[in-house]
Protein backbone atom coordinates (compact mmCIF):
# COMPACT_ATOMS: atom_id res chain seq x y z
CA UNK A 1 0.00 0.00 0.00
CA UNK A 2 1.04 3.57 -0.52
CA UNK A 3 2.07 4.37 3.06
CA UNK A 4 2.90 2.78 6.37
CA UNK A 5 -0.35 3.69 8.08
CA UNK A 6 -2.42 2.06 5.40
CA UNK A 7 -0.28 -1.09 5.49
CA UNK A 8 -0.66 -1.40 9.25
CA UNK A 9 -4.45 -0.94 9.19
CA UNK A 10 -5.21 -2.68 5.91
CA UNK A 11 -7.21 -5.41 7.63
CA UNK A 12 -9.88 -2.95 8.75
CA UNK A 13 -10.40 -0.68 5.77
CA UNK A 14 -13.78 0.51 7.00
CA UNK A 15 -12.07 2.45 9.79
CA UNK A 16 -9.29 4.02 7.76
CA UNK A 17 -10.09 7.63 6.95
CA UNK A 18 -7.75 9.73 4.79
CA UNK A 19 -5.77 12.19 6.88
CA UNK A 20 -4.36 15.26 5.14
CA UNK A 21 -1.97 17.94 6.35
CA UNK A 22 -3.00 21.45 5.32
CA UNK A 23 -0.14 23.95 5.38
CA UNK A 24 -1.55 27.31 6.44
CA UNK A 25 0.16 30.64 7.06
CA UNK A 26 -2.67 33.10 6.49
CA UNK A 27 -1.47 34.02 2.99
CA UNK A 28 -3.86 34.16 0.01
CA UNK A 29 -2.39 30.94 -1.37
CA UNK A 30 -2.92 29.04 1.89
CA UNK A 31 -6.46 30.42 2.16
CA UNK A 32 -7.01 29.11 -1.37
CA UNK A 33 -5.98 25.63 -0.22
CA UNK A 34 -8.42 25.92 2.68
CA UNK A 35 -11.22 26.93 0.31
CA UNK A 36 -10.38 23.97 -1.93
CA UNK A 37 -10.94 21.49 0.88
CA UNK A 38 -14.21 23.17 1.78
CA UNK A 39 -15.51 23.03 -1.78
CA UNK A 40 -14.21 19.73 -3.11
CA UNK A 41 -14.56 17.69 0.07
CA UNK A 42 -17.81 19.19 1.28
CA UNK A 43 -19.61 16.64 3.49
CA UNK A 44 -16.87 14.09 2.78
CA UNK A 45 -15.34 11.89 5.45
CA UNK A 46 -11.76 13.11 5.67
CA UNK A 47 -9.54 14.04 8.61
CA UNK A 48 -7.61 17.30 8.33
CA UNK A 49 -4.80 18.71 10.43
CA UNK A 50 -3.95 22.38 9.87
CA UNK A 51 -0.28 23.17 10.36
CA UNK A 52 1.26 26.56 10.98
CA UNK A 53 5.01 26.90 11.41
CA UNK A 54 6.12 30.10 13.12
CA UNK A 55 9.43 31.86 13.63
CA UNK A 56 10.84 31.81 17.14
CA UNK A 57 11.82 35.25 18.49
CA UNK A 58 15.48 35.90 17.78
CA UNK A 59 17.74 34.51 20.49
CA UNK A 60 20.98 35.19 18.62
CA UNK A 61 21.58 38.39 20.59
CA UNK A 62 22.02 36.38 23.79
CA UNK A 63 25.42 35.10 22.75
CA UNK A 64 26.80 38.66 22.81
CA UNK A 65 25.46 39.47 26.27
CA UNK A 66 28.24 39.26 28.88
CA UNK A 67 26.20 40.21 31.95
CA UNK A 68 24.56 37.12 33.41
CA UNK A 69 21.72 39.11 34.96
CA UNK A 70 20.96 40.93 31.70
CA UNK A 71 21.14 37.63 29.86
CA UNK A 72 18.51 36.06 32.16
CA UNK A 73 16.25 39.09 31.71
CA UNK A 74 16.54 38.85 27.94
CA UNK A 75 15.74 35.14 28.08
CA UNK A 76 12.59 35.92 30.03
CA UNK A 77 11.58 38.56 27.48
CA UNK A 78 12.18 36.18 24.60
CA UNK A 79 10.18 33.41 26.29
CA UNK A 80 7.33 35.84 26.88
CA UNK A 81 7.33 36.96 23.23
CA UNK A 82 7.52 33.36 22.07
CA UNK A 83 4.53 32.43 24.22
CA UNK A 84 2.51 35.35 22.86
CA UNK A 85 3.36 34.45 19.25
CA UNK A 86 2.46 30.81 19.86
CA UNK A 87 -0.87 31.58 21.56
CA UNK A 88 -1.85 34.03 18.83
CA UNK A 89 -1.11 31.39 16.19
CA UNK A 90 -3.17 28.83 18.09
CA UNK A 91 -6.07 31.28 18.34
CA UNK A 92 -5.92 31.91 14.59
CA UNK A 93 -5.85 28.20 13.72
CA UNK A 94 -8.68 27.44 16.12
CA UNK A 95 -10.89 29.85 14.17
CA UNK A 96 -9.77 28.31 10.87
CA UNK A 97 -10.46 24.80 12.18
CA UNK A 98 -13.91 25.78 13.43
CA UNK A 99 -14.83 27.15 10.00
CA UNK A 100 -13.56 24.00 8.27
CA UNK A 101 -15.48 21.68 10.60
CA UNK A 102 -18.73 23.01 9.15
CA UNK A 103 -17.84 21.61 5.73
CA UNK A 104 -16.27 18.17 6.24
CA UNK A 105 -17.47 15.11 8.15
CA UNK A 106 -14.09 14.03 9.51
CA UNK A 107 -12.04 15.36 12.40
CA UNK A 108 -10.36 18.75 12.06
CA UNK A 109 -7.41 19.55 14.31
CA UNK A 110 -4.56 22.03 14.26
CA UNK A 111 -0.90 22.12 15.14
CA UNK A 112 1.41 25.07 15.77
CA UNK A 113 5.17 24.55 15.88
CA UNK A 114 8.22 26.74 15.93
CA UNK A 115 10.46 26.37 12.91
CA UNK A 116 13.73 24.58 13.51
CA UNK A 117 15.11 24.46 9.96
CA UNK A 118 14.07 25.06 6.38
CA UNK A 119 10.31 25.47 6.13
CA UNK A 120 9.92 22.58 3.67
CA UNK A 121 12.01 20.27 5.87
CA UNK A 122 9.89 21.11 8.92
CA UNK A 123 6.70 20.35 6.98
CA UNK A 124 8.12 17.00 5.88
CA UNK A 125 9.20 16.16 9.41
CA UNK A 126 5.68 16.75 10.73
CA UNK A 127 4.18 14.75 7.85
CA UNK A 128 6.47 11.77 8.42
CA UNK A 129 6.11 11.74 12.19
CA UNK A 130 2.31 11.70 11.99
CA UNK A 131 1.93 9.40 8.93
CA UNK A 132 -0.24 11.80 6.93
CA UNK A 133 -1.60 10.58 3.61
CA UNK A 134 -1.21 13.93 1.86
CA UNK A 135 0.29 17.41 2.13
CA UNK A 136 -1.92 20.23 0.82
CA UNK A 137 -0.29 23.51 -0.22
CA UNK A 138 -1.56 26.58 -2.04
CA UNK A 139 0.45 27.65 -5.05
CA UNK A 140 1.46 31.22 -5.75
CA UNK A 141 1.75 32.67 -9.22
CA UNK A 142 4.21 30.99 -11.55
CA UNK A 143 7.21 32.34 -13.38
CA UNK A 144 7.90 30.21 -16.43
CA UNK A 145 11.54 31.31 -16.38
CA UNK A 146 12.07 30.58 -12.71
CA UNK A 147 14.13 27.59 -11.64
CA UNK A 148 11.85 27.15 -8.67
CA UNK A 149 8.79 27.06 -10.80
CA UNK A 150 6.35 26.89 -7.91
CA UNK A 151 8.37 28.72 -5.32
CA UNK A 152 11.48 27.73 -3.39
CA UNK A 153 9.65 26.12 -0.48
CA UNK A 154 7.29 24.05 -2.62
CA UNK A 155 10.08 23.05 -4.99
CA UNK A 156 12.15 21.75 -2.07
CA UNK A 157 9.08 20.06 -0.63
CA UNK A 158 8.46 18.16 -3.86
CA UNK A 159 12.11 17.21 -4.26
CA UNK A 160 12.31 15.64 -0.81
CA UNK A 161 8.76 14.51 -0.14
CA UNK A 162 7.85 10.84 0.17
CA UNK A 163 4.06 11.26 0.28
CA UNK A 164 1.59 12.81 -2.21
CA UNK A 165 1.31 16.59 -2.45
CA UNK A 166 -1.71 18.58 -3.65
CA UNK A 167 -0.82 21.87 -5.36
CA UNK A 168 -3.82 24.20 -5.28
CA UNK A 169 -4.53 27.07 -7.66
CA UNK A 170 -7.78 28.64 -8.79
CA UNK A 171 -10.85 29.93 -6.99
CA UNK A 172 -13.65 27.52 -7.93
CA UNK A 173 -13.37 23.75 -8.28
CA UNK A 174 -15.72 20.94 -9.21
CA UNK A 175 -15.53 17.29 -8.13
CA UNK A 176 -14.25 15.87 -11.39
CA UNK A 177 -10.88 14.09 -11.27
CA UNK A 178 -8.70 13.30 -14.28
CA UNK A 179 -6.07 10.73 -13.36
CA UNK A 180 -3.10 10.35 -15.69
CA UNK A 181 -2.26 6.66 -15.87
CA UNK A 182 1.06 5.17 -16.87
CA UNK A 183 1.90 1.48 -16.92
CA UNK A 184 4.21 0.11 -14.27
CA UNK A 185 4.73 0.54 -10.54
CA UNK A 186 3.98 4.27 -10.42
CA UNK A 187 0.73 3.79 -12.35
CA UNK A 188 -0.43 1.21 -9.82
CA UNK A 189 0.61 3.50 -6.98
CA UNK A 190 -1.57 6.24 -8.47
CA UNK A 191 -4.55 3.86 -8.77
CA UNK A 192 -4.05 2.72 -5.18
CA UNK A 193 -3.83 6.26 -3.84
CA UNK A 194 -6.76 7.70 -5.78
CA UNK A 195 -9.05 4.76 -5.03
CA UNK A 196 -8.25 5.04 -1.32
CA UNK A 197 -8.76 8.81 -1.02
CA UNK A 198 -11.85 9.03 -3.23
CA UNK A 199 -13.58 5.90 -1.97
CA UNK A 200 -14.79 8.20 0.82
CA UNK A 201 -16.01 10.84 -1.63
CA UNK A 202 -19.55 9.96 -2.78
CA UNK A 203 -19.75 12.71 -5.42
CA UNK A 204 -16.34 12.33 -7.07
CA UNK A 205 -16.36 11.69 -10.82
CA UNK A 206 -13.17 9.82 -11.66
CA UNK A 207 -11.61 9.26 -15.08
CA UNK A 208 -8.41 7.28 -15.45
CA UNK A 209 -6.68 8.41 -18.63
CA UNK A 210 -3.96 6.55 -20.54
CA UNK A 211 -2.22 7.44 -23.79
CA UNK A 212 -1.06 4.59 -26.02
CA UNK A 213 2.24 4.79 -27.82
CA UNK A 214 1.79 6.86 -31.04
CA UNK A 215 2.06 3.83 -33.33
CA UNK A 216 0.34 1.35 -31.04
CA UNK A 217 -2.11 -1.09 -32.61
CA UNK A 218 -4.48 -0.57 -29.68
CA UNK A 219 -7.69 1.29 -30.45
CA UNK A 220 -9.44 3.99 -28.44
CA UNK A 221 -11.30 2.57 -25.45
CA UNK A 222 -13.79 4.02 -22.98
CA UNK A 223 -15.45 2.00 -20.25
CA UNK A 224 -14.62 0.18 -17.02
CA UNK A 225 -11.46 -1.67 -16.06
CA UNK A 226 -13.36 -4.96 -16.29
CA UNK A 227 -14.52 -4.15 -19.81
CA UNK A 228 -10.99 -3.14 -20.80
CA UNK A 229 -9.72 -6.56 -19.73
CA UNK A 230 -12.05 -8.15 -22.27
CA UNK A 231 -11.05 -5.89 -25.16
CA UNK A 232 -7.34 -5.16 -24.70
CA UNK A 233 -5.43 -8.42 -25.01
CA UNK A 234 -1.81 -7.25 -24.92
CA UNK A 235 -0.09 -9.15 -22.01
CA UNK A 236 1.47 -6.02 -20.51
CA UNK A 237 -1.88 -4.23 -20.44
CA UNK A 238 -3.67 -7.32 -19.16
CA UNK A 239 -1.27 -7.62 -16.23
CA UNK A 240 -1.61 -3.94 -15.36
CA UNK A 241 -5.40 -3.84 -15.68
CA UNK A 242 -5.86 -6.91 -13.47
CA UNK A 243 -3.72 -5.38 -10.72
CA UNK A 244 -5.38 -1.97 -11.06
CA UNK A 245 -8.88 -3.43 -10.90
CA UNK A 246 -7.91 -5.44 -7.80
CA UNK A 247 -6.79 -2.22 -6.11
CA UNK A 248 -10.12 -0.54 -6.86
CA UNK A 249 -11.98 -3.46 -5.31
CA UNK A 250 -9.64 -3.70 -2.35
CA UNK A 251 -10.02 0.00 -1.53
CA UNK A 252 -13.80 -0.12 -1.87
CA UNK A 253 -14.15 2.22 -4.82
CA UNK A 254 -17.31 1.38 -6.75
CA UNK A 255 -16.46 0.53 -10.36
CA UNK A 256 -19.59 2.38 -11.46
CA UNK A 257 -18.01 5.65 -10.32
CA UNK A 258 -14.88 5.05 -12.40
CA UNK A 259 -14.29 5.51 -16.11
CA UNK A 260 -11.21 4.36 -18.01
CA UNK A 261 -10.26 6.19 -21.21
CA UNK A 262 -7.39 4.91 -23.35
CA UNK A 263 -6.39 6.46 -26.66
CA UNK A 264 -3.57 7.25 -29.03
CA UNK A 265 -2.47 10.86 -28.90
CA UNK A 266 -0.56 13.19 -31.21
CA UNK A 267 0.44 15.71 -28.53
CA UNK A 268 2.20 13.43 -26.05
CA UNK A 269 0.93 12.54 -22.56
CA UNK A 270 1.15 16.07 -21.14
CA UNK A 271 -0.55 17.67 -24.13
CA UNK A 272 -3.33 15.11 -24.17
CA UNK A 273 -3.95 15.46 -20.43
CA UNK A 274 -4.15 19.25 -20.75
CA UNK A 275 -6.46 18.94 -23.76
CA UNK A 276 -8.73 16.45 -21.97
CA UNK A 277 -8.88 18.51 -18.76
CA UNK A 278 -9.87 21.66 -20.65
CA UNK A 279 -12.37 19.97 -22.94
CA UNK A 280 -14.19 18.03 -20.23
CA UNK A 281 -13.78 20.59 -17.45
CA UNK A 282 -11.78 18.65 -14.86
CA UNK A 283 -10.76 20.83 -11.90
CA UNK A 284 -8.56 18.14 -10.37
CA UNK A 285 -5.65 16.44 -12.14
CA UNK A 286 -3.78 13.54 -10.58
CA UNK A 287 -0.34 12.46 -11.79
CA UNK A 288 2.52 10.27 -10.71
CA UNK A 289 5.65 12.29 -10.10
CA UNK A 290 7.76 9.96 -12.20
CA UNK A 291 6.73 8.26 -15.39
CA UNK A 292 7.50 4.84 -16.68
CA UNK A 293 11.13 3.86 -16.27
CA UNK A 294 11.65 5.54 -12.89
CA UNK A 295 13.15 8.76 -14.21
CA UNK A 296 15.33 10.46 -11.63
CA UNK A 297 14.91 13.88 -13.19
CA UNK A 298 12.34 15.72 -11.09
CA UNK A 299 9.76 17.74 -12.98
CA UNK A 300 11.98 19.63 -15.41
CA UNK A 301 10.78 18.49 -18.83
CA UNK A 302 8.45 15.87 -17.36
CA UNK A 303 4.71 15.39 -17.79
CA UNK A 304 4.16 16.48 -14.19
CA UNK A 305 6.08 19.71 -14.70
CA UNK A 306 4.33 20.61 -17.94
CA UNK A 307 0.85 20.03 -16.54
CA UNK A 308 1.56 21.70 -13.18
CA UNK A 309 2.95 24.83 -14.79
CA UNK A 310 0.27 25.08 -17.47
CA UNK A 311 -2.84 25.38 -15.32
CA UNK A 312 -3.57 28.47 -13.24
CA UNK A 313 -7.10 27.51 -12.19
CA UNK A 314 -6.90 23.85 -11.18
CA UNK A 315 -5.55 21.58 -8.48
CA UNK A 316 -2.78 19.15 -9.36
CA UNK A 317 -2.20 16.11 -7.15
CA UNK A 318 1.29 14.63 -7.40
CA UNK A 319 1.60 11.06 -6.18
CA UNK A 320 5.14 10.33 -5.05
Amino acid sequence: MFNEKKTEEKKDLSKIIPHVLLCYDGSPSSYRALSYLKQVFHQTEIDITILKLIEHPDIGSLQWETSLIKKFKKEEEIEKRAREVFLNAEKELKEVANSLEKYVKGKVSFKVQFRVGHLADDILRVARENLFDTIVVGRRGLSKLSTYFIGGVTHRLLERCCIPVWLIRGEQWNKKFLVGLDLGEMGLKVVDYVSFILSFHPEAEITFFHIFYPFSSNQTFEGSFVEALKKITHPEYQDFLVKANNLLVENGLDNKRVKLVMKRGLFGPAGEIIKMAKKEGYSNIVLGRRGRGGLTKLFLGSVSHKVATYFEDRAVWLVI
